[in-house]
């Protein structure tokens, strides 16, 4: 036999091989409960109010969901500028923002930029709306 032949025949193997592979099936299925996060809580710090301010992909922005919304950068800065105003020692603001997918990232970045001119702590999430 010539290296040509075994060679062939090495590559018929591996396309049998694929080929059982990929019509077996698998005879037990495990759920993977994904661990939860002890460092970053979902829910609120106590003693604190988290603003969260979606980022359409058109430019809008939402606050808490949708309850507020506005279409320009300085709406929304003057609605965060009240916040902080009204923040008290024992309830500080911090602001979430939750970009959609599809959202260009120059929105999110200038809400990013308004957090840091007015102090605020700030995160970033990045949604995908099925």
């Amino acid at each position: 036999m010539n290296t040509r032949t075994i060679i062939r025949l090495i590559d018929i193997v591996f396309i049998l091989l694929f080929g059982f592979v990929s019509v077996s099936q698998v005879s037990s299925v495990k759920t993977i409960e994904p661990p939860k996060s002890t460092e970053a809580p979902e829910a609120e710090p106590e003693g604190a109010r988290i603003i969260t301010v979606g980022v359409e992909k058109d430019g809008t922005y939402l606050i808490d969901g949708g309850e507020v919304v506005f279409q320009t950068l300085n709406d929304l800065q003057n609605f965060l500028a009240e916040a902080r105003e009204k923040q008290t020692e024992t309830q500080q603001i911090g602001v979430r923002i939750r970009a959609h997918w599809e959202s260009p990232l120059e929105y999110s970045i200038a809400v990013a930029r308004i957090c840091k001119e007015l102090g605020l702590p700030k995160g970033l999430d990045v949604v995908r709306v099925k």
